[in-house]
This record gives C-alpha cells, structure tokens and sequence, in this order.
C-alpha cells in the first residue's frame, strides 16, 4: 500500500522524471537461469592441465545461485530486483556488502536471508536486531571480539584462498576452528571465498586457489555439522564449477548480462538487463568554427545541429565519452556522436542528419542492446574500464521502473 503522504504530494504536485532506468524482468531472471543450467552439469570432471590432486570424494554438486544485491544491484536498484527475484527458488539468500545495505533491504520489504559479506563492526553484529540476516566474519580478531555474545549469532567464515584482501588464512584455519568450536552461540552456517583472476586465459593460479579451497571446505565440512552453504565464486569462476568443493554459487555481474557470455562452455545467452532513457530538451543550429561546451574542446567543421539531453556525468554518462561517444536517439536509437565534454547533468549530441527531432523526442541514453555504441558494454570499452564502473554510477535517485 502506498504511504499517504506519498499519495498526496503525487496529487499535488504531479511530476513525470525526465529520466527512467528500466530494469527488464525477463532478461533478468533469463540470466538467471541460464547460469542455473550449468548448476546440475557440476561435477567433479578434472580437464587436462588440472593441478587440483586427486581426492577420494566428490564436491558437493552446486544447486543454489545465490543473486548478489551489493552496490544497488550493481547500480541496476536492489529493491527493484529483489521483487523480480523474490518468488525465485532455490535462491539460499541475497548477497549485500554491509550492514545498511542490509537496513535498506529490510526496510523495502524484503524478508528472504541476507549474507553480508562484507566487514561489519564486532559491536554491530553483537547488537544487531535484523532477523534472517547473516554476517561474514573476516578475521580472527573479529571471532575473538564475538566472543562476549550472549546470543545466538549466525555467521559465514571468509577464507583468504588466495585474493589476499579479506578472510582467514589457510594457517588460521586451525585456530579459527578452535575459537568456533569453543562458543557454541556463534555458528558456522557457511564458508566463503573469492576468485580474483577466473577471467584470465591461463587458469593456473585460479586452479592454485581452487587446491587451497577444497581442502580447506572438506575440513570444515568435518568439522562441523552446522555447515549449510559453501562458496568459493565469482561469475567468471563459473567455469571452474565443475572443480570447487561447494553447493552454492554466488552470481554478481552476470546475473546483469555485463560478462563475455562466450567464456563459459557451454556459452551462455546473457542479455543486459538495463536501460536508460530520456528525452531531447533543446536544439539549436551553429554555424561553422563555433566550439560546443565547457574548454571548447569541440569545434564545428561546418553548420550544424546540435541537441541536449538532460543527463551527464552526475547520472551516470562517463566524462571519458566526451567528444567519442554515442546516444540513441528516437525510436529507431539513431547514432549520434556526444559533441563536446559531458556536462554534470547535460550532454550535447550532433543530431544534423536527423530530420524528424523536436523537443521531447525519445532518447536512449543506455541500451540493453550488446552491439549498439551506448550499450554499457561498449561505453566500458570506450572508456578503458569495466562494465561494472559504468552500471554501479547510475545513480540510485533516479526513477527505477520493471518493465517485461
């Protein structure tokens, strides 16, 4: 139900965003599942090169995917695919990064576990009041510090295999397995971990993390009984599924359709699950020699018309495209080439080979369309990063809306 206040001001003050993210539906759980089909194929099949030593019982087959939220859902809004994904099975939890994510979640509604798997205070843990939520704990000190509790407190242990930026090292393990085993209120529900180089071409030193990974996983499975979730992942590690000891995978960028889908055997159908669209809101002719925004780092080569949108670097279109990238616009997502630097909330287009453009023409600011130039895709390559830069900028004051 929608809050009153709410209600009223809408009556009050009508107002139609001149921006709108749409986050699709069907992509979103068609990514899901078709990382979902590689789930039954898990199996412990050894490929030529291997370096993992033979071992006398099977990983756990993985059947859960586990979506990560963390960063506003990788920009695409944690409150919008959680309602697209909460009557998914087999989902285990959402994966956050911290505890206000966590708030935030909770306070949208959402009622399905939480991990978060990122740092959390000892003193916020030992406080919290959030049901069904579960933290990663990171360091000795942090178990050590859990120690006071006089509650029931349900955690993940974080296992550095590798990455070297959080979790237990592999010659803590001992010692980690001593401090949980002599407070039974603080209970190992999981094991996680992270590949940081599953994207690279040579996989030696993914296999390196993946040998220290499972004899890691089959001692805490030994160990203890309390043990539901274990996860060594990153989407690009889901080609290795076949090799980890685990039951759980955890899927954060593909789950958006922002990977190299051919990567994985068999290539998977990935379709970017966002959008962004807009409207034109001037135009105006210039005439040769004239330059085009702050620095005059554009100058017509002859007469021209120029257009502006009302989104720039604030909302999410990268500076790095002044000057070399593209929008669509109109309903056909016409190319036209960013002219001039991006502004903090305008861009300017070339839009002189249009003939039908008027203020309030539809733009395309982001298109879930792999090929196109403003797919966040090829925007990333332009700029010389990551698909990820790009999604996680968008900001989250903008208009979310699911669409089929």
């Amino acid at each position: 139900m929608i809050n009153p206040l709410t209600w009223l001001s809408r009556r009050r003050f009508p107002y139609q965003p001149l921006i709108t993210v749409e986050i699709s539906r069907n992509r979103l759980l068609h990514n899901l599942h078709e990382f979902r089909k590689l789930a039954p194929k898990m199996t412990h099949t050894v490929r030529a090169g291997f370096s993992l030593k033979p071992v006398q019982t099977s990983p756990t087959p993985i059947g859960m995917v586990a979506p990560v939220l963390k960063s506003n859902a990788y920009g695409h809004g944690f409150q919008e695919v959680a309602a697209i994904l909460r009557h998914e099975t087999q989902i285990p939890f959402f994966v956050v990064d911290s505890y206000f994510e966590a708030l935030a979640l909770r306070s949208a509604g959402v009622r399905a576990q939480i991990l978060i798997m990122g740092y959390t205070r000892p003193e916020t843990i030992l406080h919290s009041h959030l049901s069904n939520t579960v933290f990663t704990i990171t360091s000795l000190e942090t178990l050590r510090h859990l120690e006071e509790t006089t509650n029931r407190i349900p955690v993940h242990l974080k296992i550095d295999s590798g990455m070297h930026r959080q979790g237990i090292l592999p010659d803590e393990v001992e010692r980690a397995t001593e401090l949980l085993s002599e407070n039974p209120l603080i209970v190992l529900k999981g094991i996680c971990s992270h590949l940081c180089d599953a994207d690279n071409v040579d996989p030696s030193f993914t296999e390196g993390q993946i040998n220290t990974w499972n004899k890691i996983a089959r001692h805490f499975k030994a160990e203890f009984s309390t043990l539901e979730y274990i996860h060594l992942a990153a989407t690009d590690g889901h080609r290795y599924t076949g090799d980890i000891e685990a039951n759980v995978s955890r899927l954060g960028i593909g789950l958006y359709g922002l990977v190299d889908a051919h990567g994985f055997t068999p290539a998977l159908d990935l379709l970017p699950v966002m959008s962004m669209k807009t409207i034109i809101t001037s135009i105006k002719k210039i005439s040769r020699d004239m330059t085009v925004g702050y620095g005059n780092t554009f100058e017509a080569q002859k007469d021209m018309t120029i257009a502006t949108i009302p989104a720039g670097y604030y909302e999410g279109v990268d500076r790095r495209l002044s000057n070399i990238g593209s929008i669509g616009v109109g309903q056909e997502n016409a190319v036209c080439s960013i002219v001039g630097r991006v502004s903090m909330n305008i861009t300017t287009l070339d839009v002189s080979h249009l003939t039908d453009i008027h203020i309030g023409t539809p733009v395309t600011v982001v298109s879930n369309n792999t090929t196109d130039q403003n797919s966040i895709l090829s925007m990333a390559k332009k700029c010389g990063t990551i698909p990820y830069e790009i999604a996680v900028h968008v900001p989250a004051q903008l208009k979310r809306v699911i669409v089929e």
